[in-house]
């Protein structure tokens, strides 16, 4: 039985096209290069696959928001088609609750960022159950709610519809710098906040720490998740698209099912 929208593989497809040649990192390389480890990536994934919207945030280019973002996008629940927000071609597009994609919140307007009464209409989508998926130019929570709500006057109840904000660093690269250009450079979650879609955000993993108490307030089994990514690391290929299928044939075959 084919269990692949094929519309989804395409799409997904294409963001992870690189420049370079090769193809972009999947949640098995990013495990492999420890940006983060078996646990954050279990818990990460018990999220994401129950429809859980985020938005990867760093300060500089290159550090890897976008890479993460593509990464997660192969444990999204499959009752959420992939679509991505494009400037002008948001209210009205998505009928039915779907994974938007922004490549970028901001106002630097490459083509395909979102700012202003775009970013505005993206974060309406959380009013009609739909899935939100970003990145922006952030290094905190406090920031992303400045750009999020402040600049843009996006309503508060819409920015605690994004789930989580995950946040980037890399070790061993000046991070003042606005490209990072050392392969050496270990990228890495530094912290994560979480909401439950309505409540404020509240810190929930730290670099020090790890994942807090507070973290395991969810009903998702970790422990098969925690398996599914151990058994992926050993059998699926390595890449965002070939995880992707894993995941769905991997879904289609245990107890478990996304929502």
């Amino acid at each position: 039985m084919n269990i692949e929208n094929q519309s989804d593989i395409v799409i997904l497809e294409d963001l992870c096209q690189s420049k370079r040649g090769g193809h972009s990192l999947s949640l098995i390389d990013l495990l492999e290069g420890q940006t983060l480890d078996l646990e954050l990536s279990a818990w990460l994934i018990s999220h994401v696959s129950q429809g859980a919207s985020y938005i990867i945030g760093a300060g500089p280019g290159g550090v890897g928001k976008t890479t993460t973002m593509r990464a997660l996008l192969s444990v999204v629940p499959n009752d959420r088609p992939f679509g991505i927000a494009l400037p002008g071609q948001i209210t009205g597009t998505f009928h039915s609750p779907h994974c938007v994609i922004s490549h970028e919140l901001s106002n630097h307007r490459p083509p395909g960022y979102l700012w202003g009464n775009d970013l505005r209409e993206f974060f309406n989508l959380s009013e009609l159950e739909h899935m939100l998926v970003g990145n922006m130019h952030v290094d905190d929570i406090d920031q992303a709610y400045d750009q999020i709500c402040q600049q843009n006057g996006v309503p508060e109840s819409q920015f605690c519809s994004i789930n989580l904000f995950v946040f980037l660093r890399v070790e061993g690269e000046d991070s003042s710098s606005r490209r990072i250009n050392n392969p050496t450079a270990k990228r890495l979650i530094t912290k994560i906040f979480y909401s439950n879609g309505s409540s404020p955000h509240q810190l929930v993993y730290s670099e020090d720490k790890g994942l807090l108490a507070n973290a395991y307030q969810t009903q998702d089994d970790v422990t098969d998740y925690r398996k599914f990514i151990e058994k992926a690391y050993q059998e699926s290929e390595r890449t965002v698209v070939g995880l992707r299928k894993y995941f769905l044939n991997w879904v289609s075959t245990s107890h478990i099912r996304s929502e």
